[in-house]
């Protein structure tokens, strides 16, 4: 995208690899990163150094962050689960545009929370729900305008977690725990709800749900196990010396070995693993996060979805079928193949290039949703609430889906609504 001649300065809360990578999209868009929040004083060093911010702009908190709208333009919020609103209602407050790492937060009831103490006339609050935004998706939607498929009638949808993405983000890592971390369908498929309720133009008004923790668990580990990789000597797929040491090995650094150790050199990876969480058997993390759900979505004009999240997959694009009533569309990251029942013919339609490196993180949609947010510093179009509403809509209904799979019964998302009170953020 083409900038205007005073680039936007923005702050980030979070240095992480979220955070990292959409600072690192937004420089190279032409924004210039000019303060960061991050407890890790050696990995707030390491992101400061990158993007050259003066000491004064680097903060152990975003409580400490002296910042204000006259030094900065934007605020990027990506910290853990549980740590979202409060920055986000400090820098809002401050009428900052916000871009606001998912999920909005750990339980529905801080989604609420922010929503409504906001201010009158909140600014921009772009939710990173970049599946949305991605190439291949705007390629469907605009094929679906144009009736390549007819009327929608139903979504299939499956988010290949991969084994040992799982392994590492929901047994061993940070979204192991339920008590530290959003439910697993709301912390990692928020991103598939979003997707299928942005695709499906009618409000979801019924949810099921079923899943659990069924693999990683004790009771599976293998015979003569050890409790930590490096001390074992049973073949296991989910070995961290595969996951981790023979990447670093080769020199590849990139995740999951970047969230082990801030040091590029094997020798700190083999430390992390000897002593941190990253080397656990995986059968004896202290994780109770399911490894498998399955949720069924009614929508209000009788529409239907299934969304699968799996940990038993090769880590790979989602892969989703949309069915209509003139034809089928099989959607991945690479584009979109299109059945059409008139002429029994098939057509594929390839999504727009995503580029190399970082600007091809979630299929592109990283790329576009940090355009999308800088786009809504230098030209607001979405109007303070509105995509914040959206977000706040398709949360309620991931929510709904773990309530229900709690409960074994069918919900209506729309429960979780409770009062609305101010317009301004009336979901649909």
């Amino acid at each position: 995208m083409t900038l205007p001649r005073l680039a936007p300065r923005l702050a980030v809360v979070g240095a992480g690899g979220r955070g990292l990578g959409y600072a690192s999209l937004a420089a190279e868009a032409g924004a210039v990163i000019v303060a960061v929040a991050e407890p890790d004083d050696a990995r707030r060093d390491l992101f400061a150094g990158r993007f050259d911010i003066p000491p004064a702009r680097r903060a152990g908190s975003w409580e400490s962050l002296d910042v204000a709208p006259g030094d900065v333009d934007g605020v990027v919020i990506a910290t853990m689960d549980d740590l979202h609103v409060d920055p986000a209602l400090r820098f809002a407050q401050l009428g900052l545009p916000i871009l606001l790492e998912k999920p909005i937060a750990r339980t529905w009831a801080d989604c609420l929370r922010l929503r409504d103490n906001l201010p009158a006339e909140p600014p921009p609050i772009l939710v990173a729900h970049v599946l949305r935004y991605a190439p291949y998706t705007r390629l469907l939607r605009r094929l679906v305008e144009d009736g390549a498929v007819g009327e929608i009638m139903n979504v299939h949808h499956i988010e290949p977690v991969g084994f040992w993405h799982f392994a590492h983000s929901f047994a061993r890592g940070n979204w192991r725990s339920g008590a530290e971390a959003a439910p697993f369908v709301v912390a990692k498929a928020c991103h598939d709800v979003d997707w299928v309720t942005h695709l499906v133009p009618s409000a979801c008004v019924a949810v099921s749900s079923f899943g659990a923790l069924n693999h990683f668990r004790p009771e599976n580990r293998p015979a003569g196990a050890a409790d930590r990789c490096l001390d074992c000597t049973v073949d296991c797929v989910y070995d961290a010396r595969s996951i981790y040491l023979e990447p670093a090995s080769a020199g590849d650094y990139s995740f999951p070995v970047s969230a082990v150790t801030n040091e590029q050199s094997v020798t700190a990876v083999r430390a992390a693993l000897e002593h941190g969480n990253y080397g656990r058997c995986v059968y004896t993390c202290d994780n109770d996060v399911m490894d498998t759900q399955v949720a069924s979505l009614l929508f209000e004009d009788g529409r239907t979805a299934t969304i699968t999240a799996s940990a038993f997959t090769e880590f790979r694009s989602r892969h989703s079928v949309v069915s209509g009533t003139l034809g089928e569309a099989t959607v991945t990251a690479a584009g979109v193949e299109v059945y059409s029942f008139a002429d029994r013919r098939r057509r594929f339609h390839t999504a727009a290039a995503t580029g190399t490196g970082i600007a091809r993180g979630h299929a592109g949609g990283d790329a576009a949703l940090v355009d999308a947010f800088l786009g809504e510093i230098t030209s607001p179009t979405e109007g303070g609430g509105a995509a914040l509403s959206d977000a706040l809509a398709s949360h309620s209904v991931a929510f709904a889906i773990e309530e229900a799979r709690l409960r074994r019964a069918v919900l209506d998302p729309r429960d979780f609504l409770g009062t609305i009170g101010d317009t301004r953020l009336r979901l649909r």
